[in-house]
């Protein structure tokens, strides 16, 4: 959540003081407690920091160790004491409290760039070594923390804040139209290395950047491992090894004072508030814990609250309710407060806004059941087919017969066989279909409709039990919704922390049997048995059950119509005019897509007043 930014030049040239004061002006709103501008030999760094916990921190950075090695780092590590003991082991002493910099840089001077491979957590981090005069870019394996640079000529200039790049008078606001043609496509960037800036790079998850003699260079350091399959002899290994796991990780996000759980009527988040109310109470004194939820009671009998205030009652801690209903789409959406680093699909930004305002009042992290979905919903599919190649019958009896015997039906298959009988029959889902309303020489110049095809394919099956899952996790997806949940997006100084999505919990779910544990989260059940109330562990998967947009269209308080007046920046990639005849009468299946061209419009508005905002105070 700190804020980090640097310029370092190829020939030891001095970063410019005003455009480091200015990088450390756009990222005071990342950390309130400490600011700092440090300048060495062709190299620059500024800091903001906030304090969060639950480990100590180093509040004033860069920081070294040696004198030649400098860090710079918005981290939280997990298995702090595995790392502790390997650096004792390799005859460093390390103290019980040693902030997690301090691991880092050990681990750096111990083992170089191979100490990536043992360091786990939400982290994006710059090391300078003033000797070799190399300058490293790290991003965490998850992609929690994101991470931006800019090779302009000599220079190098980062920063975990997008906008905060946009100060440099050499970096150019030009457009990626490749970018801005997936966010038409999908509603998000796909490609994890683009941002919507030409010249603007994002570092993608589990990667590192090296920059040195004026060349730069990426490469992958870290990538979930498919690993054997778990075969334990008792069902109850498999619940306790789970438990441990997920212990683990929210301990090591749980900070000592006080935090909030972002939290629904159903199984993930609950799970985590729950096992957060017995670590906090185990550790005696203890963070204070509450609730956070939202419905949409005003618009359709949303149960959700209902769910919600009853596990927060069963678990122990207070709740609140923040009425989702009373938003209207794109509200406030022409307002400064919502401007966004990038394009944003969300028509009810507001809204999450506002709930992370409701969070920082009270504190500064969060923990969400972000991730849960991914392995725990498995497919018993793959599982099948892994055992009958394996020529493994009994085990595929064992556990497939066991589970029809005990539910009286069979695993959901989810084997991808509707969406191939579509394909084959020529017919797509109404989420699937080509957008209509796109400019003729953007589609062509872009080559739209073929970029379109190759974003429909589905990906390679690595992963021989949990494809869909692996193929989600290692992906560009996470990221991408994780970014949305970062301070630079969101303006709160709020820390969003996801337990499921822990490097050491992903490992051990993704060796787990989909059948049965990993059936309508069998696991995630079992294990909670007692931490919940038996309404919320015999609840199935629950959507929604009305689409906002719609509901807001059919009593008449809200229409996409009339739209907004067009930036002039739209018109080369969005026929306006196309638009307004398709959403005269918007089709439920395709509303939401529709709306992309609205949300991109709002963005370049804003993005232009930021320019302007830029220009008048450089010059």
């Amino acid at each position: 959540m700190s804020g980090i930014a640097g310029i370092v030049s190829a020939d030891g040239a001095p970063p410019d003081a005003g455009l480091l004061e200015k990088f450390a002006d756009a990222l005071a709103f990342r950390g309130p407690d400490a600011r700092r501008v440090w300048s060495g030999l062709g190299v620059g760094l500024c800091f903001t920091f906030l304090r969060t916990g639950p480990a100590p921190q180093c509040g004033e950075q860069p920081c070294t160790i040696d004198g030649r090695t400098w860090l710079l780092a918005d981290a939280r590590l997990d298995g702090r004491e595995d790392l502790r003991r390997r650096l004792e082991a390799a005859s460093h002493r390390i103290a019980e409290r040693t902030t997690d910099e301090e691991l880092i840089l050990r681990s750096w001077a111990e083992w170089g760039e191979a100490c990536l491979d043992l360091l786990r957590g939400d982290f994006a981090f710059v090391l300078w070594d003033s000797r070799a005069r190399s300058f490293w870019c790290v991003r965490d394996p998850m992609g929690v923390k994101p991470f931006f640079y800019a090779h302009i000529g000599n220079y190098l200039y980062c920063s975990n804040t997008l906008d905060a790049l946009r100060f440099s008078p050499v970096i150019s606001d030009a457009l990626d139209k490749r970018a801005v043609g997936d966010f038409l496509l999908e509603g998000w960037f796909c490609d994890p290395e683009r941002t919507v800036f030409r010249d603007m790079r994002r570092l993608p998850a589990g990667h590192v950047l090296c920059f040195a003699d004026g060349a730069v260079r990426v490469r992958r350091y870290a990538k979930l491992p498919i690993e054997e399959p778990l075969e334990l002899t008792r069902s109850e290994e498999y619940l306790e090894a789970f438990r441990q796991v997920i212990t683990a990780a929210v301990r090591d996000r749980l900070p000592r004072e006080s935090a909030v759980v972002s939290m629904s009527g159903g199984l993930d988040s609950t799970s985590v508030a729950a096992v957060a109310k017995s670590v906090a109470e185990k550790g005696g004194a203890g963070p204070s814990l509450r609730a956070l939820a939202v419905d949409y009671r005003q618009l359709f009998e949303d149960e959700e609250g209902d769910f919600a205030s009853r596990a927060a009652a069963h678990i122990g801690i207070p709740i609140e309710i923040l009425s989702g209903g009373a938003y209207l789409p794109y509200s406030r959406w022409d307002s400064e407060e919502l401007r966004q680093a990038e394009p944003c699909h969300e028509p009810y930004l507001a809204l999450q806004i506002d709930l992370y305002r409701q969070i920082a009042s009270h504190t500064r992290v969060a923990l969400s059941g972000d991730g849960g979905d991914s392995v725990l919903t498995g497919q018993a599919w793959p599982h099948l087919v892994c055992l009958a190649r394996r020529r493994r019958f009994s085990a595929l009896i064992r556990a497939f017969g066991g589970y029809i015997a005990s539910h009286g039906r069979i695993p959901p298959l989810r084997g991808g066989f509707r969406a191939r009988i579509r394909r084959w029959l020529g017919r797509q889902g109404g989420n699937e279909a080509y957008p209509v309303w796109l400019t003729a020489e953007f589609e062509s110049q872009q080559h739209l409709r073929e970029r379109w095809h190759e974003l429909q394919k589905p990906l390679l099956d690595e992963h021989p039990l949990h494809p869909g899952a692996y193929r989600g996790l290692t992906g560009s997806f996470w990221p991408s919704v994780l970014e949305g949940e970062d301070a630079g997006w969101t303006g709160v100084p709020v820390e969003l922390r996801a337990p499921f999505l822990d490097w050491r919990v992903l490992r051990f779910l993704l060796r787990v049997p989909p059948v049965p544990w990993c059936m309508e989260k069998e696991l995630l059940r079992r294990s909670s048995l007692g931490l919940l109330p038996e309404e919320i562990l015999d609840r199935p998967k629950t959507p929604l059950v009305g689409d906002p947009l719609l509901l807001h269209v059919q009593r008449r308080d809200w229409h996409p119509l009339p739209l907004p007046e067009p930036h002039p920046a739209i018109k080369q990639f969005v026929n306006w005019s196309k638009l307004c005849e398709i959403l005269a009468a918007p089709a439920k299946e395709r509303l939401w897509s529709d709306l992309r061209p609205i949300s991109l419009n709002y963005w370049l508005q804003r993005a232009h007043t930021f320019s302007r905002f830029h220009q008048e105070r450089s010059g």
